[in-house]
């Protein structure tokens, strides 16, 4: 009678009561599928504590890819023991994730860093809350945290529109114009305004700690804020901050 998986589990783990494990040994010894079966599972679980260790490394010299194709190999060959099925389907989903993550423009880099904004408190650029439209006061517009760097993009170039910047204490990037005007939607490191609708001002707030912000009207740079240091197209404004033309350079 050959040793179940759970014998053979609790074996390689010295989790065996020593009468018992005498016994499952002196079985093992004369048993040739019980000793393939337990060199079989010594090797898979080495398989998987190297992979962990790699994916709790620094950096590795990696691709994701290979990672990935090494958790789904690891995955096939664990449809024995719960445990270790668990484990490698832990790592396939990582594996690919991390492939995934690492194709440009993949929607798996914004997912992911949305988590680890919420587990571990870090600060990339991401949508805080849009400004809730005040009928009355004929206000709308979106608020984000900057990050290490933010493209404020606005979709198409107007004559008539402006842009009113101003450096505050505040956390986060706020934008509002008047309700119609535009909508926005942010990325994981872009602010995107269309305002396809009719010229208006629109007023930006940008946090004087910000790495890197840059206001694009259609593809053209208006405004720069490289740490301390700011460009601009524009000029200094009556009541402060900064004033840009919404139209097309050279316009």
């Amino acid at each position: 009678m050959h040793l179940d998986e759970e014998q053979l589990q609790r074996l390689l783990h010295g989790e065996t009561l020593p009468r018992a494990e005498r016994s499952s040994r002196e079985h093992v010894a004369g048993c040739a599928d019980c000793r393939r079966r337990l060199a079989e599972a010594e090797r898979e679980e080495s398989e998987m504590v190297a992979l962990f260790r790699a994916m709790d490394s620094p950096p590795p010299p990696i691709r994701a890819e290979a990672v990935a194709a090494r958790a789904r190999m690891v995955a096939a060959r664990a449809h024995r023991f719960a445990w270790l099925r668990r484990a490698a389907s832990l790592l396939v989903a990582v594996g690919i994730a991390g492939a995934a993550y690492a194709m440009p423009g993949s929607p798996v880099r914004g997912w992911v860093d949305a988590i680890v904004r919420q587990i571990g408190g870090r600060s990339e650029p991401s949508a805080v809350a849009p400004v809730p439209s005040d009928s009355a006061a004929g206000v709308s517009g979106i608020s984000v945290l900057p990050g290490q760097r933010l493209l404020v993009l606005f979709k198409t170039a107007q004559d008539g529109g402006q842009i009113h910047v101003w450096l505050t204490d505040g956390p986060e990037v706020q934008v509002q114009a008047p309700v119609g005007a535009a909508t926005f939607a942010s990325g994981a490191d872009q602010l995107l305004i269309e305002n396809r609708g009719f010229p208006a001002t629109f007023e930006i707030r940008i946090p004087r700690d910000a790495p890197w912000i840059e206001i694009r009207v259609g593809g053209d740079p208006v405004f720069r804020k490289q740490g301390p240091r700011v460009t601009t197209t524009g000029s200094a404004s009556a009541s402060g901050g900064y004033l840009l033309r919404l139209t097309a350079s050279g316009s």
